[in-house]
């Protein structure tokens, strides 16, 4: 079984490309403590469709997207159906099927939660897909994180959508060996599932492995000042992107804090 590398980041010439990745973990760390405070579903909108506009930009394929959207897609939609167990309160009433109780205020609180995950998934979604993985590192390390936890984040954002594509590669080797992963009730299921776990912990194992030891051999933690072959420097241009995020991101705060914006 060949293992084959999904990498998320899309080698392109774009504004966001070539924005200093500092701009852009700030951009993605205040987009999340704003999406805590937004109570506006309208905003929440307008906001995760010119996030979208930005994904578009930099070039990403449409299964390269859907694929690491997916995930989240699924956990939103889930939220919302279940939500209404948990949160019956308000008027008026959509739906009552006895302790399935929807109600319009618990919907639209369903839908807010929903939409602040998909708006912080697609803010670091775009500086995933605009960062190459040794500017990341350099990012963090510039921030003031330590190496060590700059190197770990990046490459676990790196993995996780390599995993991803060897869960399905493995569903559909199994499949193809007459596994049916929908058949039976939820713990036929999950027992239906073993043969998709067992292979995909295996890669697992041998890729961390094969990573730990190409770290050996490169001689990383040989040196405790860590130098690197291309710095990054930012610009005029990426110092007024920051500018502007901390100056507008705590405006909206205020605004939505004091009811300007609403619903």
């Amino acid at each position: 079984m060949q293992l084959v590398l999904v990498d998320i980041y899309v080698p392109k010439d774009t504004m966001l490309h070539r924005l200093d990745p500092r701009a852009k973990i700030i951009g993605a760390l205040l987009l999340t403590v704003l999406c805590f405070f937004l109570t506006s579903i309208i905003f929440l909108v307008l906001l995760l469709i010119f996030l979208q506009i930005l994904i578009v930009t930099t070039g990403i394929k449409w299964r390269s997207y859907s694929s690491s959207v997916w995930l989240v897609a699924r956990f939103s939609i889930i939220l919302v159906l279940l939500w209404p167990f948990f949160d019956k309160m308000g008027d008026p009433v959509l739906l009552d099927l006895w302790a399935y109780k929807v109600t319009l205020p618990a919907l639209l609180r369903s839908s807010i939660v929903a939409l602040r995950l998909f708006v912080i998934a697609s803010g670091w979604l775009i500086l995933l897909i605009s960062t190459r993985q040794g500017n990341l590192v350099r990012g963090l390390v510039k921030l003031g994180c330590p190496y060590d936890f700059g190197i770990s984040l990046s490459i676990g954002l790196r993995y996780i959508p390599n995993f991803i594509g060897v869960i399905e590669m493995i569903k559909e080797a199994q499949l193809s060996r007459g596994l049916d992963l929908k058949k039976g009730g939820p713990i036929t299921r999950a027992r239906n599932l073993i043969p998709v776990l067992i292979p995909t912990f295996v890669i697992a194992i041998r890729t961390i492995e094969g990573l730990s030891s190409a770290l050996v051999s490169r001689g990383y933690g040989a040196s405790a000042e860590r130098t690197f072959y291309r710095d990054i420097r930012m610009r005029i241009s990426d110092a007024v992107v920051v500018g502007i995020l901390t100056t507008v991101v705590p405006l909206l705060i205020v605004l939505d804090i004091t009811n300007m914006v609403a619903i």
